[in-house]
């Protein structure tokens, strides 16, 4: 089946429910399909018209559907030219076996999918490439096989933070503008790590990268991490979550899909103005906090061991010394000697 990338959400989403109302199949199967296909279309990016966070187990928790029944209508809407694989999924034990390192190693993968449109099969000349529609170009359904569509899967360009990841990569998948858990170092790394910091909260897609570094400078001269800064924008440093007194009591809520755009740098800097002392300088941030509390429970281990050790060898030095062997030997005599005279004498 040859499918064509979607031009929008809402153009595929009509589409593929027409299909569905038309199927000849069981009114519970044409629902199940329905709702399977909202969350693909809903969780798909209006950029990119794919999705890189739904993984089976998501779409079955969020449907009330099995994970059998998944693969079926999946299978069914790639079969039918709706959806186009562009990277399978991938277990942490499979990334692990394959050599990955670092925290995104015991991570899953998501499947990545594309928002396709079936289209009419057509006879292409083999000499003549194809003409590109409106910024999007004609591929099967599978589109691993014959390329992937423009923008759902660029890989960013080397940088140092991503020493010891395996170059066996797959170049389909999308990977993160800078990795969450490594602190930048230049101008360029913030930016990218700026701009990471607004792919995993979308709400900051309305400032730009520049700005974004801007609000996270000295955090990361800190040593703090994308990771950290989204922590930041959800709780405070004494574990509560980010709020403000109303009536005297501490009201938490979080998210910032309702400030403008206007308002939103000013948003981002005083929560993130929490973690700040009163002089102004940065505190740890959480991953330096469970770090240094790691590092300390792992000294009071190691101090613990070293002093049982010390004890019992101090134990056995006193134990291997001829006064104690004498000792203990006089306490064994008067044992015996005690148990030979409680023994009854028989006539």
């Amino acid at each position: 089946m040859q499918a064509t990338l979607a031009t929008s959400q809402a153009t595929w989403l009509r589409a593929v429910e027409e299909w569905i109302n038309n199927l000849d199949i069981r009114s519970d199967g044409r629902e199940n399909r329905r709702r399977l296909a909202r969350i693909l279309g809903f969780n798909a990016d209006w950029k990119t018209l794919t999705t890189n966070a739904l993984t089976w187990s998501t779409i079955s928790e969020r449907t009330g559907m099995s994970r059998a029944t998944v693969a079926r209508h999946l299978l069914a809407l790639h079969e039918a030219g709706w959806i186009g694989r562009v990277a399978a999924g991938r277990s942490a034990a499979a990334k692990q076996a394959a050599g990955w390192t670092g925290d995104d190693a015991f991570l899953n993968d998501a499947p990545v999918y594309a928002l396709t449109q079936p289209i009419d099969d057509t006879i292409v000349d083999i000499n003549e490439t194809p003409p590109t529609v409106s910024g999007y170009k004609e591929f099967p359904a599978r589109a691993r096989e014959a390329g992937t569509p423009a923008g759902a899967a660029t890989r960013p360009s080397p940088t140092k933070a991503a020493d010891g990841r395996p170059s066996t990569v797959p170049a389909d998948r999308t990977l993160p503008a800078w990795p969450s858990h490594v602190t930048p170092s230049s101008k360029d790394e913030s930016v990218l790590a700026g701009r990471e910091w607004a792919r995993r909260v979308p709400a900051l897609g309305k400032l730009s990268d520049k700005h974004l570094r801007f609000l996270a400078k000295d955090f990361f001269v800190a040593g703090w991490t994308v990771r950290d800064l989204i922590t930041a924008l959800d709780a405070l440093p004494d574990g509560r979550a980010q709020g403000q007194f109303v009536e005297g009591q501490w009201v938490p809520y979080s998210g910032a899909d309702g400030i403008p755009a206007a308002r939103l740098g000013h948003w981002v800097n005083w929560r993130l103005n929490a973690w700040r002392d009163s002089a102004g300088a940065v505190l740890e941030s959480p991953t330096q906090q469970r770090t240094r509390r790691a590092t300390a429970a792992k000294r009071a281990q190691e101090a613990r061991r070293a002093a049982e050790t010390e004890r019992r060898q101090q134990l056995r030095q006193e134990r291997s010394t001829p006064e104690y062997h004498a000792a203990k030997q006089a306490c064994l005599d008067q044992i015996l000697s005690r148990s030979r005279r409680s023994r009854p004498h028989w006539r």
